[in-house]
This record gives structure tokens, sequence and C-alpha cells, in this order.
């Protein structure tokens, strides 16, 4: 184990630091060296031969966790780098917005610009020196957009909120923030130094459970830093509140278990998005292309896409059409296969724990909108009635009205196998609050019936606040409730992206994306 180090605490002038070093040496900021090791060990296991080559030649090969937490030894030396290791979004705030929680000031902005810039740095800058420190500052701010206190403004991200108490019937001092500490502290090292004796035994730990499955790259998806800071900062709100910890901040061992969960899955999201990240940012390419890879054509380079559009819906019915011969249609052998996969892992898996939990989305998961999409060729139009008159639209909102959407066969199957083995059953969906009556009377009328809870959307949140965000958020609350989510199926990537499940399964859906 390395020694500990000091590290600065956020917001303090230079006379009030060195007064709080002298007074308490022992307290640090960010995730401590052990959080930072084990995301970035996580992620040297996963990196592609191209990345792992990159990286080792600028490592020297020096492992990533070695310098994981270089960027806190720097921070106090290098003027413009104070905000660059958080970005504060008050509690109950549920919208990313850059100009409000990052914008430019003289000790920066915040992680989430400061990530992207470490990465385009590490992609395109000429000097090898540059590159090599923008590796450090990427491998350390993709931990420190885990750490959910980061995420979390008030009281300077738990650094004001005094905790104390015992785990495992000790206290601690220090970092464990258990004495004279505070909440941030000990989530950035006191609760895992309580939960294994050093970093590479929590990692062995997560290997042999999180990490075990090998969907990681559904769990881990999400392209974008604000996605998981938004994401972290949901996960802030459920392990700091007064139902949770009560107002004189005793932390115990209620608190403690109550938490794991949280903290074993934000350490193992940082590690598999950090090599998400990094494999990318190596793979082969020009360092002048977007640092989100994407498959599409360049607009610039005036290429032609290679399918049409046109084709592409011909290709589309034919997929979700049932042969001559009778029989399924490929859409929904898809659908039955993925299924049956959940299915099975579902009850394989039933029996042995406390209270298992299935998570299930509804449009196009649960619930089949092909006759409305059909209708609309394709497009999506919100509003507008809908009736089956031809050559009408068929607006969204008046077809969910309609509650006529008729149940995918194969999921209904997996929600009725789970319900019987005693899995409890949650559905979230994109669909807002306002729709929840026509909603409920419509999984019913589709032979959907005895979930556990129905999670909407709240009426009127913004775009921003994407589904990927807002549904790892609600299967945190889920497990925070002492469920152990089983799986988690969805048609988008967003519906399984940020984790807290145990496997995630993808079903079919080439009809449109969600982000």
């Amino acid at each position: 184990m390395p020694a500990s180090r000091l590290l600065p605490i956020r917001r303090l002038g230079a006379v009030a630091a060195l007064t709080l070093l002298a007074l308490a040496p022992t307290w640090c900021h960010a995730w401590g060296q052990e959080g930072h090791a084990i995301v970035a060990e996580i992620a040297q296991r996963r990196l592609t031969p191209a990345a792992a080559a990159a990286v080792a030649k600028l490592q020297g090969g020096a492992s990533l966790a070695s310098v994981a937490s270089w960027p806190d030894d720097v921070r106090g030396e290098r003027k413009g780098d104070f905000n660059l290791h958080f970005v504060d979004m008050p509690r109950g705030v549920h919208e990313y917005d850059e100009k409000a929680f990052c914008a430019p000031s003289e000790k920066g902005d915040c992680v989430v610009n400061a990530l992207r810039r470490a990465q385009q740095n590490l992609r395109c800058a000429p000097a090898e020196e540059a590159r090599r420190e923008a590796l450090r500052y990427v491998v350390h701010f993709v931990g420190d957009l885990h750490q959910p206190l980061h995420a979390t403004g008030d009281l300077e991200g738990g650094n004001g909120f005094k905790v104390h108490g015992s785990l495992h019937g000790q206290t601690c001092k220090g970092a464990c923030a258990l004495e004279s500490g505070n909440l941030h502290s000990l989530w950035d090292s006191g609760l895992i130094r309580r939960t294994v004796w050093n970093w590479g035994a929590y990692v062995d730990r997560l290997e042999k459970t999180l990490l075990a499955t090998q969907d990681f790259d559904l769990k881990s998806g999400g392209d974008q830093p604000a996605d998981w800071a938004m994401q972290s900062h949901a996960v802030g709100e459920l392990v700091w509140n007064d139902q949770l910890i009560p107002a004189d901040g005793t932390i115990d061992d209620a608190y403690y278990a109550a938490v794991l969960p949280m903290l074993d899955q934000q350490l193992a999201l940082g590690g598999l998005r950090l090599a998400r990240l990094l494999n990318e940012t190596f793979a082969p390419g020009s360092c002048s292309a977007p640092v989100a890879t994407t498959p599409w054509p360049s607009a610039e380079k005036g290429l032609q896409p290679s399918t049409n559009l046109g084709e592409l819906k011909v290709q589309f019915k034919a997929y979700h059409e049932r042969p001559a011969a009778g029989g399924p249609s490929g859409y929904e052998r898809d659908q039955a296969e993925t299924d049956a996969a959940a299915t099975a892992y579902v009850l394989s898996r039933a029996k042995q724990v406390a209270k298992p939990a299935l998570v299930l989305d509804i449009d196009e998961t649960s619930l089949d909108n092909w006759a409305q999409m059909a209708q609309n060729d394709f497009g999506y139009i919100i509003n507008g009635d809908c009736t089956a008159a031809p050559g009408t639209a068929c607006g969204a909102l008046a077809w969910d009205q309609q509650g006529r959407a008729p149940a995918i066969a194969a999921t209904l199957k997996l929600y009725q196998a789970a319900r019987a083995a005693g899995v409890a059953v949650f559905f979230i969906t994109g669909r807002r609050e306002a729709e929840r009556a026509v909603t409920e009377a419509n999984l019913r009328a589709a032979g959907y019936d005895g979930w556990a809870r129905l999670v909407l959307r709240p009426d009127g949140s913004h775009s921003m606040y994407s589904a990927a965000s807002f549904k790892a958020a609600e299967r945190a609350r889920i497990v925070m409730q002492g469920y152990q989510i089983l799986a988690t199926v969805g048609d988008q990537p967003s519906d399984l992206s940020g984790g807290y499940a145990e496997k995630a399964f993808l079903l079919p859906n080439p009809f449109y994306r969600i982000p």
C-alpha cells in the first residue's frame, strides 16, 4: 500500500488550508488513493491491445493505479485546477446545466469539461510529455466523476457535514471520518478502508461479483461525462438524506450496509468507463476526429451513407413481418432469444437472494407500439390525434392515451416466470408521470399485473435529463431499498447504462434511438 498523502480541501484559501494541514494531517479531498487506484486497476485489466500498448509507452511500464492520484498532488501548485475535480449540483437538481454548474472561473470550470479537454489532449497533443500528463488527468477525472459527493454541491460536497459513530464496532480517525470527520471524507476513503484491508483486495472482490459477467459494455454505456455526473449526483442524493443519516450525523453499520452497493457500483462503473474511454481514445484514427467516436459518415467528407432511408424502412418492415409460411418474424425471434436468456438467468438466481428483483422498460420492451410507428412511416409525431384512417398520422401521446398497445409476447413470458418465482418486477419508463393512469391500464390489459412499482419520469423534466441518467438513478433507488436486481431488460442502451443490475439484456429495436 502506498503511504498516505495530504490532499487539498475544496475552496479553502491558502492560509486556511495551511492551518488545517497542521491541525488535521490525515484528511483528504478526492477519492482517496484507494478509490482512484481501484478505478484505474479495473480499467487497466480491460484495455484493448492497442490501448494497452499506448498506455505502456506513456507510462514507461508503470500501472495506471500508480499515477491515478497524481493530479491531487499537483493541484495546489496549478492555478485554475481547483474546480476541475468536481461539479457542484445541489441536491434536488435533476438536470445538468453547463452555464450554472460548469462556468469558467479563475479556479477552473468543472470536472465534466476538464475530462473532455484531457481526453482530447491525450489523443492529439503533439508532445509525448503532454500526452503523458493528459493520461494521468483522464484516469483521475473519471474516478472523480464517479464519487457521488463530487457531483453534489451542498455543504461543499459534504465537507461541511460532520459525521461520527462507528463501523464494525470501531471508531476511526482521519480519513475514516468517523471521529471529527465529515461525510465527504467518509466516501473518499473511510468506507473503502472499512470494507477490505487494501485496494487490491477490493478490486479482487469486485471482479468476483459485479464484474464477473461479460455484459459490462451494456452497463457502462453512456458516452457523455455529463451523463456520468448526473448519475453520480442521483446516487449522492440517495446516500445523503434525512432518512438515512440523522441530523446529528451518526454513522453506523446500518448506513454502511445500505450504501455499500452504491460504493461498489460507482467504483466498478468508473473502472469500466475509464477502460471504454481509453480504448476509444487509442483506437486507430486521426486525432482530428471528435472525441466521442461515431459510426456515421462525416458531412465534411461529403460521403453519402451507404443505405438509403427508404431502403431502411423496407428492411424494417421485412424484419417485423412474419413469413408467408407462418412462424415468428425475425424481430420476434430476436426478442424471444433475448428474453429467454433473461428468464434463464433470473430463475437461476431467484432463490439465491433474499429480495430478488427484475427491472423492465415499457415501450418496445414490454409493450409493442408497431401499429403507431408503421402508421407514421417511422416518423416521431408527438402531438395530434390518432385514428386508423388511411393517410393520417398518429400522435404518440394520443396513442398512449388509447392504451391499446399489445404485450411483447416474449417479455410477458419473462414477466410471468419471474413473478411465479417470487421476483419483484419494477417498470422504469421514459413516459411521464401524467401518463400513469393510462400506462397502468394498458399494462394490465396486456397481461401484466402484480408489479412492485411503476416508475415514470417527472412531468416537465428537461431533455438534458437523459433517459440513461434517470433510469440508472431509479435502479440505484431500488437497490437502496434492499432489493438485488438480477436483470434489467430494455430495447435501448440507455435502458441499461449505469449498472445497478447483475445482468443487462438488450432487446432488438432498429426503429428509433433514445439517449
